[in-house]
């Protein structure tokens, strides 16, 4: 849990470092792109009155929302005629030439300048546009013509209303996902250990009988003859327990990691139905449980489906039912045919199962007093549950305590 929680702190520095990234990028690239856009604007002006200045015209109209300066080499202001409207700015001429007159080698070294700069005294960060003036192929000064960005200024403050809402929101998101992603981490976790733990309960329970009858026969404290064939029908059961265990957690890791997908086939669903007849009538008469087929049951069309699996799918099933029914129980196999669809349905009227445990019935283990008990491995409706996956099926089941249980599977039309 430490470990978890110095991951999610980590994640939130990480997040905070590319919202500040994310912030200064976003900055310069609307930057980048408003000079671009205010440089196709003002750099024709800016242009043209340094072309009216080369030529000795000093009186130059232009539009009234730009600001317009110009130097010679030595950082002398030339006068302008209709500069600025008067009274727009409190920016004096020496507030200006400080602040110009330092772009002046730039503008001469690369022929046009623009940037964003804050000239005090006016509302805001200005577009600062300079170009050289020539006269006779010669550089005799510079103009700048200066906006204040208001514009820009809008931008940029929507960008970081926007930038931190946008943050804001996909932090609550990620910190939803990573609490959800973390409690699903914790939840995995104990079912790792529970698996842990009931597999060596499962294990050491059969392992126990077997060294304590083996120890006792070693021992030869056993003389009766007919004892010691007990005995070793005893162990030679507990061993088929463990293989039969061995095999189900093989089978159930190999389609859980696999993610098999079975191949399908037209299956004869009359042959099939009588093998389960066949099979379950001769068991169910040996337990004294009544089996019964419905009629929909044994007639029904062909299917699509992996012949192997679904018997597999049907003797977990019935093996299930026949565990929790008592002497006199009745177990039904019973279909509904659809349009495209065959539901199985396998009914048995033993205990039922309570509402609480019907969510986690196909998990590994799960145990409940009408969901596991004798002598089977605890895997057998999470196998059922992982073939179906693999064969692209549904199965569910309905039980109240009392009632029964029924388990429904789907199986496609051929």
């Amino acid at each position: 849990m430490k470990s978890w929680t110095t991951h999610r702190r980590g994640i939130y520095i990480a997040i905070l470092i590319c919202f500040i990234v994310g912030q200064l990028a976003g900055t310069l690239v609307i930057k980048y792109l408003f000079i671009n856009y205010k440089l196709r604007d003002m750099y024709p002006q800016a242009t043209m009155a340094a072309s009216s200045i080369a030529k000795g015209k000093t009186d130059i109209i232009h539009s009234g929302q730009f600001i317009l300066k110009a130097y010679d080499l030595d950082g002398n202001e030339i006068s302008l005629g209709n500069e600025h409207p008067p009274n727009m700015f409190q920016v004096s001429a020496k507030q200006f030439k400080d602040v110009l007159t330092g772009y002046i080698p730039q503008v001469l070294r690369d022929h046009q300048m623009a940037i964003t700069r804050e000239i005090k005294g006016l509302p805001n960060d200005s577009i600062v546009v300079g170009v050289p003036i020539v006269r006779q192929g010669k550089h005799t000064g510079v103009v700048f013509l200066m906006e204040p960005s208001s514009e820009y200024q809008a931008v940029l403050n929507g960008f970081y209303l926007v930038f931190t809402v946008m943050l804001v929101v996909c932090t609550l998101c990620i910190g939803y996902f990573l609490s959800s992603y973390l409690k699903e981490m914790k939840r995995l976790e104990k079912t790792r250990r529970d698996y842990v733990a009931n597999i060596s309960h499962e294990l050491k329970s059969p392992i126990a009988s077997i060294r304590a009858l083996t120890e006792t026969l070693a021992d030869r404290m056993v003389h009766d003859e007919e004892k010691k064939h007990n005995y070793y029908s005893i162990i030679l059961s507990e061993c088929a327990r463990l293989q039969r265990l061995i095999q189900d957690v093989l089978d159930l890791s190999s389609m859980q990691n696999q993610q098999h997908i079975w191949e399908k086939q037209k299956l004869d669903t009359g042959k099939w139905i009588a093998y389960i007849e066949s099979r379950y009538s001769f068991l169910a008469e040996e337990l004294g449980i009544e089996f019964r087929i419905g009629d929909q049951a044994r007639s029904l069309p062909p299917v699509l489906s992996n012949p192997d699996k679904i018997t597999q799918l049907i003797n977990i099933l019935m093996d299930n039912a026949m565990k929790f029914v008592d002497e006199d129980g009745i177990i039904t196999l019973e279909a509904e045919i659809r349009s495209k669809t065959i539901i199985i349905s396998i009914n048995d009227n033993g205990p039922g199962i309570d509402r609480e445990s019907l969510p986690f019935i196909f998990e590994r283990f799960y145990k409940s007093d009408q969901a596991h008990q004798g002598n089977g491995s605890g895997l057998g409706l999470s196998i059922a549950y992982e073939i179906v996956q693999g064969l692209d099926e549904e199965i569910y089941v309905n039980s109240q305590p009392g009632q029964g249980t029924t388990f429904f599977f789907t199986l496609r039309r051929a």
